[in-house]
């Protein structure tokens, strides 16, 4: 008996869903919230400055969580992942010691033969940031030109990876040497669109973002290196990107539903 209760609550609670979503009516005039949110954010950077001596263009995946004040305020902290695909630029020259030295080079892997070793970036980051949402219209408090700017750390760094053959010497400590790792401080500004919506699933902003990062050697020694230790290099990054947010706002007075 207690089965059959759960099983007809249950299905009572999916179609209760199914007709909020099918039979649902929004009345009245919108209003500016306050409201927690994560976003996930998918971007396409392309490298300036010294970066863009480093790696071609790559995706980049972010994720944030933030407070969006009903005077439009926001502040977020945002975690972001930067990958590329063999877009490392001067490989050969870094790894030229391990590589055959007649015609198309390649590293030579345990067995003698064509390691197939690519090289792509592999970017870290954590920003804390602040901005505000520019209403342009009543109707949409919420929605807007979205500026923020922010401040936090950015690591970079070279990955190795034999696609054909193992190459011992990109294996474990050995990559180190051949890394490039960078890490220091960056600060982002971000322009864009805002859009907040009633419905929960169509709030979504869109815009550039660009990123300044000082940043400095970790490793103690890297081969093939010709710059000081303590060189600071001057890191840009235009990034395009896209994010889907999910605000923790509940349903308004306003809206009404019918069958």
């Amino acid at each position: 008996m207690k089965q059959l209760i759960v099983i007809a609550l249950f299905f009572g609670s999916i179609g209760s869903i199914l007709a909020q979503e099918t039979g649902e009516k929004i009345v009245g005039q919108d209003k500016s919230i306050s409201t927690p949110f994560c976003t996930a954010v998918v971007g396409w950077t392309f490298p300036d400055g010294d970066m863009a001596k480093k790696y071609e263009s790559f995706m980049n995946l972010n994720v944030n969580i933030g407070w969006k004040t009903k005077e439009n305020w926001l502040w977020m902290m945002e975690f972001g992942f930067g990958f590329g695909s063999d877009n490392a630029k001067g490989k050969n020259q870094i790894l030229e010691g391990i590589m055959t030295k007649e015609g198309d080079p390649f590293v030579i892997s345990k067995e003698g033969s064509d390691a197939g070793v690519v090289a792509y970036n592999r970017n870290l980051s954590l920003v804390a940031k602040t901005g505000k949402i520019f209403s342009l219209s009543k109707k949409r408090p919420n929605s807007g030109i979205m500026l923020t700017l922010g401040v936090g750390a950015l690591q970079h760094q070279i990955i190795y990876q034999s696609t054909l053959e193992v190459a011992q010497q990109l294996e474990g400590d050995y990559a180190y040497l051949y890394d490039r790792q960078m890490r220091g401080v960056m600060v982002s500004g971000f322009l864009g669109y805002i859009h907040m919506s009633k419905k929960s699933f169509t709030n979504f902003y869109v815009g550039l973002e660009f990123n300044q990062a000082w940043t400095k050697l970790t490793r103690d020694y890297q081969i093939n290196y010709n710059y000081s230790a303590d060189k600071i290099f001057q890191d840009r990054m235009w990034t395009l990107k896209f994010g889907w947010m999910f605000p923790f706002f509940g349903r308004d007075a306003d809206k009404v539903y019918y069958f």
